[in-house]
């Protein structure tokens, strides 16, 4: 995933979707500047089909590629260091999840309701992008949809013009946006705003046949906010909230968290620790979207920090002992953690069957990342483990890092070199010992 020869910019993306939201055209237009002399540069685009591709405003020919490669052949080749500008336009139509038994990456329609599932590369499925972390960029957002129904996407709502029976709507993310975190939402759903902490605004797209049984709810996300606040500083965004729908997903997108409707009831949180996972997916707001990972084996440092803060979150809340779950994942998963490689270095051969759809996004990232986390924190003390994480967070904000990044931040912070500590959990083939400890066995194989 992702091209080499340019740096994306800044990106804009145009929907326009037909009645009954089955279908759309969409155009991405693209500024970049290229960092090689380029007679052709690749796009990512998986399904939807090409109808118009233009560099600097003239018609480029380009070749589809069986991978997920758009190959853009300009008429004039673009010079190192210039900013050119692409634009895409394609159609597609929206993958209907009730007639599939699997779960597709992409643009989706289930229940009246058009959302995104992007991680870690649905964005291709939907538009052409360039799809990797490292060439996230500001995006404007437009879309278009019959004026009966609603629309949101990441940023800030800019616009709303209203023309022959469809509704524009516009709006801008002025933080950088890896195309895994776009967020498009179209369906009959009511928009709450509300304040947060020091007037951070807080934006809610709820379904409204569901709004009197979630707007309750919604509170979870202030709460999270001031929770992670206390620990990490200031909120990294411009605006924090959700996207709630019937079929949903949990996932992180920026500033605009997708969630379950099921999920946000009142039944739903008390059933399915709802709180805890909206606490995970604001901690990404930290850990992913503002930092984002420089490699797809980096993503550890979203997922370990998410899973580690709503371990932390759950003892304060619940009375769940965070040294209870770090003993049960290391002594009753062990090694078993490890299935697809190293917790920072996953093995894409390991992958098989359906997971593969959705690699490096396992259980050593998730699970394994939190106890890299706790095992530091034991290593060098809660309060340097504290700066620690305030300093990286800071450091990379709106930008992206990689591991050695983190192991270099640790042990400049810590006073002390914790490369070979830090080397044997992230990139060790079992887990080590755990520091304060050693009772601890790991297993099973």
């Amino acid at each position: 995933m992702g091209n080499g020869g340019y740096d994306v910019l800044d990106q804009r993306l145009d929907f326009r979707f037909a009645k009954g939201l089955r279908s759309y055209t969409a155009t991405t237009t693209l500024s970049a500047r290229a960092t090689q002399d380029l007679s052709a540069f690749d796009l990512d685009l998986l399904g939807p089909q090409v109808t118009g591709v233009q560099v600097d405003g003239e018609p480029a020919s380009w070749k589809s590629a069986p991978n997920g490669e758009l190959v853009i052949t300009p008429t004039k080749a673009v010079r190192k260091h210039l900013r050119f500008v692409v634009r895409v336009d394609v159609r597609s139509d929206v993958t209907d999840v009730t007639k599939t038994s699997a779960l597709p990456p992409g643009l989706i329609w289930h229940e009246g309701f058009v959302q995104a599932l992007n991680q870690p590369s649905g964005a291709r499925k939907i538009l052409a992008v360039a799809d990797h972390p490292v060439q996230k960029a500001p995006a404007t957002f437009s879309i278009t949809a019959p004026a009966d129904q609603n629309s949101v996407a990441n940023g800030k709502l800019l616009s709303v013009r209203s023309s022959g029976g469809n509704t524009t709507r516009v709006f801008r993310e002025q933080r950088k946006i890896a195309p895994e975190l776009f967020q498009i939402g179209v369906g009959p759903f009511t928009v709450l705003n509300r304040k947060g902490p020091h007037g951070l605004p807080l934006r809610y797209a709820v379904p409204t046949a569901q709004l009197a049984a979630i707007e309750p709810q919604l509170k979870s996300f202030d709460t999270s906010v001031r929770f992670l606040e206390e620990r990490l500083g200031r909120f990294p965004g411009a605006e924090a909230g959700s996207y709630i729908t019937p079929l949903g997903g949990e996932l992180e997108t920026q500033g605009l968290t997708m969630m379950t409707a099921s999920h946000m009831t009142k039944e739903g949180f008390e059933q399915n620790g709802t709180d805890g996972v909206v606490l995970h997916e604001v901690a990404h707001e930290w850990f992913g979207n503002s930092a984002s990972p420089r490699r797809w084996s980096d993503v550890w440092l979203n997922e370990g920090h998410a899973v580690f803060y709503e371990g932390e979150y759950s003892e304060i809340k619940h009375g769940a002992k965070v040294v209870d779950s770090a003993k049960h994942a290391y002594e009753q998963r062990g090694n078993a953690i490890l299935d697809n490689g190293p917790i920072a270095a996953p093995d894409p051969a390991k992958w098989t069957g359906d997971s593969a759809e959705i690699r490096p996004y396992g259980d050593a990232a998730y699970a394994g990342g939190a106890l890299v986390l706790f095992a530091l924190k034991q290593e060098v003390g809660a309060k340097t483990f504290d700066a620690i994480e305030r300093t990286w967070v800071r450091r990379y904000a709106n930008s992206t890092a990689g591991t050695e990044d983190f192991i270099a931040l640790a042990s400049s912070v810590a006073g002390k070199d914790l490369r070979p500590f830090l080397r044997s959990w992230l990139y060790g083939k079992t887990l080590p010992a755990m520091p304060g400890y050693p009772d601890w066995k790991v297993g099973p194989a």
